[in-house]
This record gives C-alpha cells, structure tokens and sequence, in this order.
C-alpha cells in the first residue's frame, strides 16, 4: 500500500469505534427519544378498549403513549378536568353520554360548567373510533369538532393516516 493511502480503510472494515452520534449530528446533538403522543381511549365496550389498546401498542409504541383507556364519556370527561392528553379516539355509540355529547362537553365545556376541562384539551384532536361511519355522520363528526373518523373494524393505514393528520394540527414541544 502507498504511504498516502495508508490512513483510509477499505469499505468491508466495520465502522471505527469512535463513530458515534455526536461525531454525525455535532456535539448538540439530542440523545432523548421524541416525546410521544398522549392517547385516551373512550368505548364502553371493553372488548373494543382491548383490542384498541393491544393494536396501538403492537403497531405504535414508537409514537403513542397509551395514558388511559375510560369506559365512558362521563369518566373522560373527569380526566380530562385533571390530566392533559395529545389525541383522544372516541367511541360514537355509548350510553349516557354518546361520542358527540363527550365530544361537544370537551369543546365547550364553559357551557357545561359540571365539567371543568383543563384547557389544553379542549383543542386536543378527536378521531371518532365507530361503525357509525356514514357521510351524514362524519359530517356531524366534524360539525361538533372531530378530526377525523375511523371505521370499526379498524384497518391500521386508516388509524395511522387519521392520527398523522389529526397532530399535523399540535404544537410538538412538550
């Protein structure tokens, strides 16, 4: 080998220990995983909650953090008045409280003033979760402030271009 070549290792050599992270992105380089997204899952039927549940964790654990799973508009209602969540999928048909009634609370709780939510989810993204998915719906969906709709049952492209465009509209700090 010719001295002026000797410093450079062929292409088959593994990559030198040295090469780290901060030698590729700079010495400010953010070492923390990307904050994830804060889901709440509303359904009275707790088959639907499992099953919801399982497939955010097998096909979303790297972007969703599963913060509660609530049987009930009346419950959510509740920890929303307590703790701050990113995206809420929203089961239509419960009793009670129904899907749009939760829905119409959170967004205009000073109107229900049983209902004290916090502020920051009064904005947060809503994506109906339902078999209620005619176009007269969803344009009730969307009236009462949804984001979007998702059919039961749930085809994961669907769930994940409604949750990608549903925080297209939240800050991403956190």
């Amino acid at each position: 080998m010719s001295p002026s070549l000797s410093g450079i290792t062929p292409p088959s050599s593994p990559p030198s220990p040295a090469m780290s992270m901060e030698s590729i992105n700079g010495d400010d380089y953010d070492h923390q995983q990307p904050r994830k997204i804060k889901v709440m899952i509303i359904d009275d039927n707790a088959i639907n909650l499992s099953i919801l549940s399982r497939l955010l964790n097998k096909h979303f654990a790297d972007t969703i953090q599963l913060t509660s799973v609530m049987n009930s508009g009346i419950d959510a209602l509740d920890r929303l008045s307590k703790d701050e969540v990113d995206l809420i999928l929203m089961d239509i048909d419960m009793p009670e409280l129904s899907g749009v009634e939760t829905t119409t609370a959170i967004r205009n709780s000073n109107s229900h003033p049983e209902y004290s939510i916090l502020e920051q989810n009064k904005t947060v993204p809503i994506i109906a979760v339902t078999t209620s998915d005619a176009e007269e719906q969803r344009e009730l969906y969307r009236q009462v402030g949804m984001a979007d709709c998702v059919s039961k049952p749930i085809a994961i492209p669907k769930l994940r271009m409604a949750i990608e465009e549903a925080m297209k509209t939240v800050p991403t700090t956190g």
